[in-house]
């Protein structure tokens, strides 16, 4: 055999097996794309201008307030329990304007949802929605996030700092009053479609 047909033939061998995998690709690059930018089953998030969501939204915020702020001498140690859908209610109607307030970029719809023991917040990014979990563990006053994981629509991908994608919403830290005293978090407990949290107010 010559040697322009040998390397004829090694050419017709590399054509076909790029033709092969471009076949292979194509479908499956489609499906990629596809699970990325189909929502999750679970996103279902409040529009902002559901007037009963921003009622129930600005008490919750009212309410949290209220018990952040209360002076309890004699018990510093309290309990409160905050339902998914309330949370939700805050998220979709008044996250925005919260942002905002701490110069922090302005988000498209979120929504979050409680299971047993885990936590899933996902926010819509152009077409495509995105998304964290990962249990909430108290630690040094604050929260941090354990077993983290992230996805794009439905399709699952790496996350290696879940903390860092949630450093807006999650603190790592005790919270600090206007009048010097903090709230530490002590435990936080997951159920579903709601979270339990026990807290010490300190003193300055």
């Amino acid at each position: 055999m010559s040697r322009d047909g040998s390397t004829g033939g090694v050419l017709r061998s590399a054509r076909r097996a790029v033709a092969v995998a471009f076949l292979l690709l194509v479908p499956a690059a489609a499906v990629v794309t596809w699970l990325a930018l189909a929502a999750p089953a679970w996103w279902r998030p409040v529009p902002p201008l559901d007037a009963a969501a921003v009622e129930r939204g600005a008490a919750l915020e009212q309410g949290l307030a209220a018990a952040f702020t209360r002076v309890r001498p004699d018990t510093p140690e309290w309990s409160i329990r905050i339902r998914e859908s309330d949370i939700n209610d805050w998220l979709g109607t008044r996250l925005p304007a919260w942002l905002a307030s701490r110069q922090a970029p302005v988000v498209g719809p979120v929504q979050c949802v409680i299971l047993d023991g885990r936590v899933l917040l996902g926010v819509q990014r152009g077409a495509a929605v995105v998304w964290v979990s990962g249990t909430l563990v108290a630690r040094d006053g604050g929260v941090i996030i354990m077993d983290g994981g992230a996805g794009v629509g439905r399709l699952p991908v790496p996350l290696i700092q879940p903390q860092a994608a949630l450093a807006e919403l999650i603190t790592s830290r005790p919270i600090p009053l206007a009048d010097g005293r903090q709230v530490r978090i002590l435990d936080v407990e997951l159920l579903p479609g709601e979270a339990r949290l026990r807290l010490r107010t300190q003193g300055p």
